[in-house]
């Protein structure tokens, strides 16, 4: 992970007292100043995916993500792998290990994971930190250039009516303060921030505010096992069907696949890749978020 220089953080504070400054007047004129910030983005491009409520249960779930991911590495090469939540059933350790296993040894590029709410019912986090580590929780990873944010946005196994916590609020705050405002940033976390969509989060506008100095590109979620597409301030809200063996989709879709995402020039774009299995057990299965 990059840390910046002290340079960096010299020009970082400079843009960001210059927006913070100028905000107000940005966005009563309609316009985002993380997208003004957007004069020129990293001329390195890359892919990365984007999968989301797998929910692992058993062996049969392994064999279907097995196969899923030996597809992901026919298609284009990517450098990493983000996974927005609900990797799990019911947060069994024999689940998450599983899941951690098989990315290991089938995606072989660095894989990010947030938790969904299957991933910590009754707010218990002791097998997600034994599997994937206390700083799994919220995190920053800096990859060419680009930014991206895994945050936890779970209320224990609360699916609906859920609110970012204030730790988490608390560290995307921080956390942005090494972050120059021109960086280009992805979010990720479980449940969605569109406006409109099921299940969105309800302080969703007050953690979106946070970014409103930087260069926020793109927010991916998961949890509605759906496609939505939304378009705020000049960046992108995403939820995705899912990937998984045990649960169908809420928006009555029977595809199942994830997103390929590529990064170059500083824009962002992404592509459904649907995923190809003679299995179709699961389909109808939605409602249980």
């Amino acid at each position: 992970m990059h840390r910046p220089t002290r340079r960096d953080n010299v020009k970082s504070i400079n843009r960001r007292d210059f927006f913070r400054r100028s905000a107000a007047g940005l966005l009563a004129a309609g316009l985002w100043p993380g997208a003004a910030a957007n004069a020129e983005g990293p001329d390195e491009a890359f892919r990365f995916v984007v999968i989301n409520d797998t929910h692992y249960k058993d062996d049969k779930c392994g064999e279907y993500l097995e196969a899923a991911f030996s597809q992901m590495h026919r298609g284009p090469s990517f450098d990493i792998a983000l996974v927005a939540g609900d990797i799990s059933t019911a947060a069994a350790p024999r689940e998450l290990r599983a899941f951690k296993q098989l990315t290991d040894a089938y995606l072989k590029v660095p894989t990010y994971c947030v938790l969904g709410n299957h991933d910590c019912p009754g707010r218990s986090r002791k097998a997600w930190v034994d599997t994937y580590g206390m700083d799994s929780i919220n995190y920053r990873v800096d990859h060419k250039g680009w930014t991206f944010l895994g945050i936890d946005t779970t209320d224990g196994g609360k699916s609906s009516g859920v609110a970012v916590h204030g730790e988490t609020i608390a560290w995307i705050r921080n956390a942005l303060r090494d972050v120059p405002s021109k960086r280009p940033i992805v979010l990720f976390g479980h449940h969605p921030f569109g406006e409109g969509v099921h299940y969105r989060l309800v302080n969703a506008e007050e953690v979106l505010r946070l970014f409103v100095a930087h260069n926020l590109k793109h927010v991916f979620n998961g949890h509605f096992h759906g496609l939505t597409q939304k378009k705020s301030k000049g960046y992108g809200l995403t939820t995705n069907r899912c990937l998984s063996l045990s649960r169908g989709n809420h928006d009555g879709s029977k595809e199942k696949g994830y997103f390929l995402a590529t990064v170059e020039g500083g824009a962002l774009s992404y592509e459904f890749v649907q995923f190809e299995h003679r299995s179709t057990a699961g389909e109808g299965a939605g409602d249980d978020k």
